[in-house]
């Protein structure tokens, strides 16, 4: 469902289809079946505007003026976010100094939601912020503050394929440069009855997602017994 076509694509559009767009915008990316089939699906049933979860402004970072070393504020960027989780080791730091003048809104707080807005391939990777201390984001990074849904949630319909598939629809710029900008994400469209029972939903996600987790801990001290056996065998020349 929703799959990309294979190399080469040949599609049609027409006006009318391009006028019914906010965006106006024409390049053939715009015409892929898979954006016709989530269009499709959506419109069979009501929906919602993110926007309408989003009731305070995005709110981005700046640009930090880093130091050297780890004795400063961490500050979180696109390459820190990875598969909904922050990896910190990846962090670079700004001077407590700097970090005190920033607006408080630009301070990350618990629960805040974390998505990566431009920077090519790193466009749309969403992340629950849960750790303790201070941080704050770069300008890449948006902070996200629902409410009427949890912000748990919020990660996941964005990490989702509907929602991943609109974040490639609607970025645009050059190639390595592209952004998905505060208006397209506030018109991203998601099914209206999954907020009754998102939350079991999500509680229902986390489980499988733990039970996948065990799995690939438990392939990844195989693999490591396999090619440690390999080592030895080689090191022995026992073949």
């Amino acid at each position: 469902m929703f799959e990309r076509e294979n190399y080469p694509i040949f599609n049609k559009g027409n006006l009318v289809k391009i006028a019914t767009s906010h965006s106006l915008r024409c390049d053939s990316k715009q015409f892929e079946q898979r954006f016709d089939e989530l269009n499709s699906f959506l419109e069979e049933e009501d929906f919602f505007y993110l926007g309408e979860l989003l009731p305070n402004p995005i709110i981005k970072g700046s640009q930090p003026k880093y130091i050297e070393g780890s004795e400063g504020i961490p500050v979180i960027n696109t390459l820190t976010i990875q598969k909904m989780e922050i990896n910190i080791e990846n962090c670079r730091y700004i001077s407590e100094e700097d970090f005190y003048n920033l607006s408080d809104n630009r301070k990350v707080k618990e629960n805040d939601v974390l998505l990566t807005m431009d920077g090519g391939t790193s466009i749309g990777k969403p992340v629950l912020f849960e750790l303790n201390g201070d941080y704050t984001v770069d300008s890449h990074v948006a902070i996200l503050r629902p409410h009427g849904i949890s912000p748990k949630a919020l990660v996941y319909l964005l990490a989702s394929p509907a929602g991943q598939l609109q974040f490639q629809k609607a970025e645009s710029g050059a190639s390595g440069q592209t952004s998905v900008t505060e208006e397209d994400l506030r018109r991203f469209r998601f099914p209206s009855k999954m907020l009754d029972k998102i939350d079991d939903i999500v509680n229902a996600l986390d489980k499988k997602r733990l039970q996948i987790t065990r799995i690939k801990n438990r392939l990844n001290k195989r693999e490591n017994k396999i090619w440690e056996e390999f080592t030895i065998n080689a090191l022995k020349g026992d073949y």
